[in-house]
């Protein structure tokens, strides 16, 4: 078990070094160690993630009882701290004394000897005192604090979730963060000619899967989405090899279903990768429509043609492509135009924890700026009459709501009416805020809210005149 707790700390020490330009550092390392047992590289992700997740209230925890506070760390210490403090805090499987025990033999093996009894002493105290940790208190008026702490988030953001949506949306929100989430998957309909046919796909693939040992359930939106528990790595899923699924959550499968997708029709995707979303439009419009797919880089362009070609589309043209700049091979081009811009991924954090260690206000403003750049460049692909999805998978109204709007006054569009859609799909009361919002053309999802990430999607008309 110890170098299994040498490999977390790492990657810990990488994402200090590199988080903000590797995100995907995790992924990477669990697939560099994928020879390791399933339960040895479970419990790295779990260590690693957990130590990034709760971040805020483990530095909060071990300040408590550290003379030294942990920002003042040498780096490494801090990391030995915090993965103790966690298996400590919320993993009840390892004793307290193995996760002491460990951390001071990492502090040794890194030749810390002459602070082995501070890393044990910190530890010990937490172990002691773990059932009367105190946090702020929630009825205080400083009840930001309390959200920070408690949910690991940082305050600036929990300020600004509470002035959109409330203390209890937000003290929901946070929550679904810190919740273990089911993979979920896109049976691929692509061969599917009705629909029965469309479940015969799914649940002969649902049975197979079973066997494995997974836990299947049905999503409760869309019917080809499923919902996986106890997996390992997706790859080695029966049905992986032959393209029979795509991984996506529900929330980005709704792109696809509020433009209205139909057979035949071209879509243009400006901002493709990995293809999610490419490769369900390219299910939508058959074999007699297609996707015209872009991205910035090589590397991104290989990702979507590796998913294209999996799932078996052959109706997909992928190019490299830069959306802030015009093309005007595009124009009046796509029936249906998706502007899935990059953003902050403030939806996300429960998938990927690592956002809100990176986040800043002013990188926001720069993501703000980027989005307009992109829509500049790339609105008049859409035919007169045709379909633009405005989406991204963040809950910051100026990067959702108040470009849509911005969008119909400079441009010559309008918002559509998509409450028809939303109701088949969510089974909302008239009266609720979603169908409110979908009357005026968009719906923001928030995180949990629905079993979904928080995502944004605006679908508007481009006026014929």
């Amino acid at each position: 078990m110890s170098n299994i707790r040498e490999i977390a700390l790492s990657i810990l020490m990488e994402y200090d070094r590199d988080g903000k330009k590797k995100p995907s550092l995790l992924k990477d390392a669990l697939e560099k160690y994928d020879y390791l047992e399933t339960r040895d590289k479970a419990f790295i992700k779990r260590v690693v993630d957990g130590c990034l997740e709760r971040q805020i209230q483990i530095d909060y925890i071990i300040d408590q009882f550290s003379k030294t506070k942990a920002v003042k760390m040498q780096p490494l210490i801090r990391n030995i701290i915090r993965m103790g403090t966690y298996q400590i805090m919320f993993m009840d499987q390892v004793p307290d004394s193995a996760a002491c025990n460990e951390a001071v033999k990492l502090a040794s093996k890194h030749k810390f000897d002459g602070l082995k009894g501070f890393v044990n002493g910190v530890l010990r105290s937490i172990a002691r005192n773990k059932e009367n940790i105190k946090y702020p208190d929630k009825n205080d008026s400083q009840s930001i604090e309390y959200l920070s702490v408690f949910y690991s988030m940082p305050q600036w953001l929990c300020r600004m979730w509470v002035q959109d949506y409330g203390f209890e949306k937000t003290e929901k929100i946070l929550q679904f963060f810190l919740e273990t989430r089911p993979t979920v998957l896109r049976v691929n309909m692509y061969e599917a000619k009705d629909a029965e046919s469309q479940k015969k796909i799914k649940d002969e693939l649902v049975e197979e899967i079973k066997k494995t040992g997974a836990l299947v359930k049905e999503n409760n939106l869309l019917s080809y989405a499923i919902e996986l528990e106890k997996t390992d790595n997706i790859k080695f899923l029966p049905g992986f090899d032959e393209g029979r699924f795509a991984v996506q959550d529900v929330s980005s499968m709704l792109v696809a279903e509020i433009a209205g997708v139909t057979e035949g029709q071209t879509v243009v995707d400006v901002c493709a990768a990995p293809g999610g979303k490419t490769t369900h439009a390219a299910e939508k419009v058959g074999k007699s429509g297609r996707v015209l797919s872009r991205d910035i880089s090589d590397r991104k362009c290989e990702l979507i043609l590796e998913n294209a070609e999996r799932l078996g589309l052959d109706n997909i043209e992928v190019k490299v492509s830069d959306a802030r700049i015009h093309d005007g091979n595009l124009g009046d081009m796509a029936d249906v135009l998706y502007l899935d811009v990059p953003c902050s991924g403030l939806g996300i954090i429960g998938r990927k924890s690592d956002i809100k260690l990176n986040i800043s206000q002013k990188a926001m403003s720069e993501i703000e700026a980027l989005q307009w750049e992109i829509v500049k460049a790339s609105w008049d692909y859409v035919k007169k009459g045709g379909t633009m999805i405005y989406s991204t998978c963040t809950v910051n109204k100026d990067e959702n709501q108040k470009v849509v709007e911005k969008i119909c006054r400079e441009f010559p569009f309008e918002m559509v009416d998509i409450s028809g859609a939303v109701s088949d799909i969510f089974k909302s009361d008239k009266d609720s805020d979603i169908m409110k919002s979908a009357k005026k053309g968009y719906i923001q999802l928030l995180p949990g809210e629905y079993g979904t990430d928080g995502f944004f999607i605006a679908r508007l008309r481009r006026k014929s005149d």
